[in-house]
């Protein structure tokens, strides 16, 4: 997909991660590559990045835990 997107893989990781934001033109490609709308493309993302905050968040409340017990 990096060759037919046209962007290294690293970027293909930051947009996955939420770090990069793709162009129009670039998110076309991806969805007829994928073969789905950019809507279900854009559903998708906001499903990932509420479930990675939810995972994020629950790991610095552990971490904050274990802390506590440390001291």
């Amino acid at each position: 997909m990096v060759l037919l997107v046209g962007v290294s893989q690293p970027t293909i990781s930051q947009f996955e991660i939420g770090g990069v934001i793709f162009s129009e033109i670039q998110i076309k490609k991806i969805t007829e590559i994928l073969g789905i709308s950019p809507e279900t493309l854009n559903k998708g993302l906001r499903q990932f990045y509420e479930a990675r905050k939810k995972e994020l968040k629950r790991r610095i409340e552990e971490g904050r835990e274990n802390a506590e017990i440390a001291l």
